[in-house]
């Protein structure tokens, strides 16, 4: 799913900023999770990139005050695609972003 993300960025030459964020109730210290995604993109060559570590009450908020805070020009989310009752059971941040959200969403299924 990444390189395809990874791909479309290259066309535009993106700056992307990696956003992890912590909530109360799912807290990380910020050396664990810039540990993490340095992990996961190890595998990849990014030209242009910069690793965030934001706090806020709920996921969505912070991707939502992150966005306006670096003044994105687009926020890009992998989904699962749920439907069905696998949907009513797990929240779904895409579709409450997608309602919020002031700024195009681009959705990858994973």
């Amino acid at each position: 799913m990444f390189k395809k993300f990874l791909n479309f960025t290259n066309h535009f030459k993106s700056e992307i900023h990696l956003l992890k964020v912590n909530t109360p109730s799912r807290f990380e210290s910020t050396q664990e999770s810039t540990k993490r995604i340095k992990l996961f993109i190890k595998e990849f060559d990014l030209p242009k990139y910069a690793i965030h570590i934001y706090n806020d009450t709920s996921i969505e908020k912070g991707i939502l005050n992150f966005s306006k805070d670096i003044n994105a020009d687009l926020i890009a989310l992998s989904t699962h695609g749920r439907s069905g009752l696998a949907h009513l059971f797990a929240a779904s941040v895409t579709k409450t972003l997608s309602k919020k959200a002031l700024k195009p969403i681009l959705t990858i299924k994973v």
